[in-house]
């Protein structure tokens, strides 16, 4: 392992790596080698300090995969992560995951928010593609841990009958990111010609009162949108 001082060279080609990754990651379509020059700078940055998670993130992708599969089976849903286990979704979502825990600044929001907002297409785009149990898809949502959770809402998006109004509302009222409340509002506009009144009424009364939404402007203007809805 290394030690002391020539821990910080890593750091140097890092920070550009990083950089790089991220400005390709934000200004491109989100190509496979973007997350990959992301993860890698990223991992060469805070390295110093995390250097027990390298050997975590230096998996194959099929080690990727199969510890995202498990991960998602242990959850309660093991039918959808025999889906995803063809996919490539998990890198993806070590990406995200990655960069959301270990780069918590300022200067890496966008290519957080742009990191998540690709995981939430992947995920859509494979629940268009293949059929998912709803009840299964809802645990995970309740059961998972941020990413998984931003996985969950994916599916939803691609599916809206995997959703339902509780799950819309948690994610418009308890979200672990804001982007994931920003996802939920989506989902609610998709979900809201099939959900009842009642449920129109408790969404309507989380968005009205939300100082977060307030205070986001893309996500102030999708409660505007819900607020133009009809409630009945």
């Amino acid at each position: 392992m290394l030690r002391g001082w020539p821990a910080w060279l890593l750091a140097i080609p890092g920070a550009g790596l990083a950089g790089a990754g991220a400005y390709k990651v934000v200004v491109t379509a989100g190509s496979g080698a973007g997350v990959a020059v992301v993860i890698a700078g990223s991992v060469l940055l805070v390295s110093p300090f995390v250097l027990q998670r390298v050997e975590q993130l230096s998996v194959t992708t099929s080690g990727l995969q199969m510890r995202l599969s498990q991960d998602i089976a242990d959850l309660g849903a093991p039918k959808a992560a025999r889906i995803l286990d063809r996919t490539d979704l998990a890198w993806y979502a070590q990406s995200y995951s990655f960069i959301h825990e270990e780069l918590g600044d300022d200067a890496y929001q966008d290519a957080r928010i742009h990191l998540q907002d690709l995981l939430v297409d992947r995920a859509a785009a494979i629940a268009r593609r293949q059929k998912f149990d709803g009840p299964e898809v809802r645990t995970l949502f309740r059961n998972a841990a941020p990413t998984m959770r931003v996985v969950a809402l994916g599916l939803m998006q691609g599916d809206p009958s995997l959703a339902d109004a509780p799950a819309i509302l948690d994610a418009i009222q308890s979200p672990r990111s804001p982007n994931e409340q920003y996802q939920g509002l989506k989902l609610a506009i998709q979900c809201w010609p099939r959900l009842t009144a009642p449920s129109r009424s408790a969404i309507r009364a989380t968005v009205e009162a939300s100082p977060e939404i307030k205070a986001g402007a893309s996500r102030r203007e999708l409660a505007e949108k819900i607020l133009a809805l009809p409630a009945s």
